[in-house]
């Protein structure tokens, strides 16, 4: 299982988690290219490139940069949809601005990614694309209504996706990740986790590591499962059973 002289383009992501990911498809011979907005990794990359973008999740991104620069990037051998947005809200205060912003965040940048990549001709035959959703897709929390509800489009999205890009020899699969151990390094979700909102960090098998999920975006990036293509893999710890 490795990723030798495959090129991979990483959308999106949380630095927190980018910092052990990124490396972790370095070491297994992953070219990357890492389209993101905010600071860089803590370390220089050792193969790929770095791309900031502040505009990464408006609709001028992919109307006015998005498209010129797949134009001018060489062909990729598999795609890691990692942008996401989250936010805590009773259905009191879940009004239509709110969802609208899940949805386009968490749902239509995937749609319009790939939807762009295709135009443009750079996705290989044979490649892989991986998005990472989110348990909450599946499992009902409280005050977390708009973000499953954008995580369970983006299910739908891949599902969808998965039968249409089939002939051409394209994978497509999702990782419904549950809490993770860098998670637990971020103070919002602390605070979450502190006022009984979200008990997700209550995983009976534990909570999942970076390394852990770095080792499954491997395997699903690499040609060690060929065959396998609109899975929603659980990787929660036992959560959600």
């Amino acid at each position: 299982m490795n990723l030798k002289s495959k090129r991979i383009l990483v959308f999106g992501g949380d630095l927190v988690l980018m910092n052990k990911l990124i490396p972790g498809l370095n070491h297994a011979g992953a070219h990357v290219t890492w389209v993101n907005s905010g600071e860089i990794l803590e370390d220089n990359f050792e193969n790929g490139q770095y791309f900031k973008f502040d505009q990464i999740k408006s609709v001028a991104f992919y109307v006015n940069i998005l498209e010129p620069f797949l134009r001018n990037s060489e062909n990729f051998d598999g795609i890691l949809f990692a942008l996401s947005e989250g936010t805590l809200r009773p259905i009191g205060m879940t009004n239509i601005n709110v969802s609208r912003q899940m949805l386009e965040v968490n749902y239509l940048t995937f749609v319009e990614l790939i939807r762009l990549v295709l135009k443009t001709k750079k996705l290989n035959k044979g490649s892989s694309i991986l998005a990472l959703s989110s348990i909450s897709s599946i499992r009902g929390l409280k005050s977390k209504m708009a973000y499953a509800a954008s995580k369970a489009s983006l299910n739908s999205a891949v599902l969808n996706m998965a039968a249409e890009l089939m002939p051409k020899g394209i994978r497509v699969n999702a990782i419904l990740k549950g809490a993770l151990t860098t998670d637990m390094e971020q103070k919002h979700v602390q605070d979450m986790f502190a006022i009984g909102q979200d008990d997700s960090n209550k995983s009976n098998l534990g909570l999942t590591s970076s390394e852990e999920l770095t080792t499954l975006c491997i395997l699903i990036l690499s040609d060690a499962l060929k065959t396998m293509t609109g899975t929603l893999l659980k990787l929660d710890g036992g959560y959600s059973l």
